[in-house]
């Protein structure tokens, strides 16, 4: 009798967690969805306050290795890609020249694959 009441308390125990978490998690979700926001303004206004500044490039160049695209050469490593547009002005240009809307690179573009890429390489394919 008494490892049927352990069983039962344990099973109700289960179900209750059961029951529980879902809601729980969904609750995280949200809260990380809200806050995610506030902490990367929170983190910029740290960055002007220690006066730290974006690292960028003298020169509008880089390189575009195989691992930032899939077989489709689509652009799969968005970190990567910000990094690229901040780290020059003019970088966006480049990159809005050679990848269409969807972020796959045009077919006419492909040469430059595992090589660099700046305005000197662009306009020779163009």
């Amino acid at each position: 009798m008494n490892a049927t009441k352990w069983a039962l308390i344990i099973g109700a125990s289960y179900f209750l967690y059961r029951k529980m978490a879902a809601p729980l998690e969904a609750l995280d979700q949200t809260v990380k969805t809200l806050t995610r926001p506030v902490a990367q303004a929170l983190a910029e206004v740290q960055f002007i306050i220690n006066g730290s500044n974006y690292i960028k490039s003298p020169t509008s160049e880089f390189y575009l290795n195989t691992d930032k695209l899939d077989s489709n050469f689509k652009v799969i490593d968005k970190v990567w890609l910000k990094a690229i547009y901040l780290k020059h002005d003019s970088n966006g240009d480049l990159i809005e020249e050679i990848f269409d809307p969807y972020l796959r690179l045009k077919p006419k573009y492909y040469p430059l694959v595992n090589g660099l890429v700046d305005a000197t390489t662009v306009n020779a394919l163009k």
